[in-house]
Order: structure tokens, then sequence, then C-alpha cells
């Protein structure tokens, strides 16, 4: 017990300095997949989001700090085409995270102004998902974007069952681990507080589907077998405070 004590006094004296801050998010979203893009039953078109990013972390060296950081975060794509009949169609998918991120910052500050990162591998939770689809219809199947969305609304809207509405979350997967960097300048807008504003790039790894799923009370699959890993890639910029405390004046 006694040693325990004496290692967390002697790491919090490690401690040279607290950081603090938040940053709003705009994205550039989209997610990658090498089925759709080789598809020719589909064009894929980003889509634009928001999210908000709040960090605390410890500095222990002059220009570095270990952060824990909390998002939510908005990811999507929309598609779009020519359907069975000749006409147009629209569909479109949207992804919310909640991301849990250590993040590791190095800084430097030459009077009012500096330079600040954050390189953050952390865990992206499945929040909600949302799926729209209107215009012309797609040949049968489950290999495109589109048609898996057409499919699952189509059951949606013919089922009686209100549980129902969980396969919108059940067809992906529950958490997928991310990262993400963001870069840039500060600047001093008082002695210890610092306006930020950074580039970022933030990628998820493995598959955000969740290739097994069926549909509700069927042997149906919601995914073709020939269906590859699915990724969503966000890039963009971060404007936001920082505020910094020094522990030993």
């Amino acid at each position: 017990m006694l040693r325990a004590v004496w290692l967390l006094l002697g790491v919090l004296s490690a401690q040279k300095w607290l950081t603090m801050g938040a940053r709003f998010q705009f994205s550039r979203s989209q997610l990658l997949s090498s089925t759709d893009h080789a598809s020719s039953l589909t064009t894929s078109s980003p889509t634009h989001k928001a999210g908000v990013v709040g960090f605390f972390g410890w500095g222990w060296l002059p220009y570095l700090a270990t952060s824990l950081e909390l998002s939510y975060q908005g990811v999507g794509q929309k598609y779009y085409g020519i359907g069975v009949r000749g006409e147009s169609y629209a569909a479109e998918i949207d992804l919310h995270y909640l991301r849990m991120a250590l993040a590791f910052q190095p800084q430097y500050a030459h009077g009012t102004w500096g330079l600040w990162a954050s390189i953050s591998p952390g865990l992206s939770f499945l929040a909600q998902s949302e799926l729209a689809y209107q215009g012309d219809s797609l040949p049968q199947g489950s290999i495109v974007a589109p048609q898996i969305i057409r499919r699952v609304l189509t059951h949606l809207d013919q089922s009686t069952d209100p549980d129902d509405r969980l396969l919108l979350v059940q067809m992906y997967r529950r958490s997928v681990p991310s990262l993400n960097v963001s870069g840039g300048l500060r600047i001093r807008l008082a002695p210890s507080v610092w306006v930020l504003g950074l580039l970022h790039y933030e990628r998820s790894f493995g598959d955000i589907e969740k290739k097994g799923a069926r549909l509700t009370n069927t042997e149906v699959s919601i995914y073709d077998p020939q269906r590859k890993p699915v990724q969503y890639q966000l890039w963009g910029v971060h404007l936001g405070l920082q505020y910094e405390v020094n522990l030993h004046p």
C-alpha cells in the first residue's frame, strides 16, 4: 500500500502542466469500399459532417502531453445513379460515432503563436445509423451499398415489429479501431488560453459492416459474400480552445 502511494506521488510530481480544451470539427466524410468503387451500378459522393472533441491531458515534458480524448461525430456517404427503369435514384448512409482515444500531443510556443498537434489512436463506438433511399429501383442483389440500403428499408417498411428498427444499428459493428491525426497553429488569446486552428485526418480500420448480419426473423443475409470490407474516412478542419495550467511555476 505504501509503495503504491509513493508511486502515485512520483507520477503526480512528474507532471509539469495540465492541458484541457475542446475543438469543433468540420469534415468531408467518405466510406471507403472497393466493391462500390468498382461497380457500374452506383457513383459515390462524399458528405459534410460536424463533430466536437474534448480533451484533458498531462504534460510530462515541456513540448509533449498525453491526453484522453472524447468526441462525437458524423460519418456518411451519398450514392446516386440510374435504376432499372432508366430513371435516377439517390441513397445515403449516415452514421454517428462516439470516439474514445489516447492522444499524444506535441506542441511548441514562441511568444503569441505556436504549433500544436495530436496523434490519437482509439475506438469509435456506433451510436446511431440512418439510411435513406429515393427514386428508381436497382437490380436485385446486396453487393453494393444502394442495393443494401433499399433491401433493409423495404424490409423495415413491411415489418410490424418496432424492435426491427434495431436492425439499422445491428448491421454495423458496434466498435471499430480508428486513428486521428490533427495539426496546425495556435494563437495565444490570454496568458493560459490558446485558439487552435488545425487540419485533421481520421480513418477507421477493419470493417465497419457486420457481414454476418441477417434481416430480422429471416435467413436472408444483408450483405453479399463477395462484398469487401468498408472503412470510414474524415478530413477537414478543427477550430477550438486550449487551456494550460502550469503545476510548477
